[in-house]
């Protein structure tokens, strides 16, 4: 022996090939138990956003407008139909307080959960059925309201706040797009890669172009059209749409781009339709309307998850139950 290593299999060189397996099998036993944790961590996620949700309803109920600005992040937007939008937390804020004044002091807030949907491990969006009514003080039942609510939640710092939220009209109300004749070159700045991107496919009137930029598990809301779920189903959706005349060509302008994580971005776009021909000799209007997309970066490739669609300001809607805004 005289006290030279064994060649290749010295108790030294088992020595360390013993640890080195032990923290190889340490690590395949770690990653084997990833997919359940992650698994428990949603379903965790899941319910904090609910309670989240249920505490935001609560707040409503105070008629508190400080304490309901308090569940957005300082940056967040927040649309409701075709009523003007609120930017940031101080003008949500005030948005509410304004809100609230002109509401009888009895009207109650419910919120229906539909689906909670994880886009990372710190970005959630939730699509909510909200009614307000109640009865007033002398019992006597209060106009029942119904919008149909999306939001997109982001974790900071343990708490989950809400940095976008659109209000739409249910199915069964009827919106009514008003006519403007604005020249289309007034609204044609700069615009990004892919939202040229989509605007060439949406153009192309080609749905598997449109809808091959969208995620598989991507959702479509549409002024008072029915939710639209998964890939499949947009394309299908938008083979429908396109099979109907549209004299149109799209324009997507770009009124923001704001990133919620370095992997997710949230952009709200003012969406135009200027015509291409004429019917009758008559001269189209060029529509409008106000959209939100969540893009995703999926393996480097930035694709739609959300596509969100309002009403303009100048649009109408009717309530299913009578009456407008």
């Amino acid at each position: 022996m005289n006290g030279k290593p064994d060649g290749p299999f010295s108790t030294l060189t088992v020595a360390r090939l013993a640890g080195a397996a032990a923290r190889t099998l340490a690590a395949i036993l770690l990653a084997a138990a990833l997919p359940v944790a992650a698994r428990a961590q949603e379903v965790d996620d899941s319910a904090g956003i609910r309670a989240r949700v249920e505490a935001y309803r609560t707040a409503w109920n105070t008629h508190d407008s400080s304490a309901l600005a308090a569940f957005f992040t300082e940056d967040a937007d927040f649309v409701m139909g075709n009523l003007p939008e609120a930017r940031g937390r101080q003008a949500i804020r005030e948005w509410w307080k304004e809100y609230f004044e002109r509401q009888e002091p009895d009207r109650g807030l419910t919120l229906d959960v539909s689906t909670v949907k994880l886009i990372d491990g710190n970005v959630a969006i939730v699509n909510v059925a909200t009614t307000t009514g109640g009865h007033d003080p002398t019992g006597q039942e209060l106009p029942a309201r119904k919008f149909r609510g999306t939001w997109l939640l982001q974790r900071r710092s343990g708490d989950w706040l809400i940095t976008a939220m659109r209000g739409f009209p249910t199915e069964e109300d009827r919106v009514v797009l008003n006519a403007s004749v604005e020249a289309a070159e007034a609204l044609s700045p700069q615009i990004r890669a892919f939202v040229a991107a989509y605007e060439d496919a949406w153009n192309s009137r080609d749905p598997s172009a449109v809808s091959g930029l969208y995620r598989d598990e991507a959702d479509i809301m549409i002024r008072n059209v029915p939710l639209v779920h998964g890939r499949e189903a947009i394309r299908n959706w938008w083979r429908t749409y396109f099979s109907q005349p549209r004299p149109y060509r799209a324009i997507f302008i770009i009124d923001e781009i704001r990133m919620i994580t370095p992997g997710v971005a949230l952009i709200n776009i003012t969406a135009t339709g200027a015509a291409v021909e004429q019917i009758e000799d008559q001269r189209l209007p060029v529509r409008y309307a106000r959209a939100t997309w969540v893009i995703v970066r999926d393996a480097g490739e930035w694709l739609l998850s959300e596509m969100w669609v309002l009403p303009s300001e100048d649009d109408s809607i009717i309530r299913s139950g009578g009456g407008k805004n």
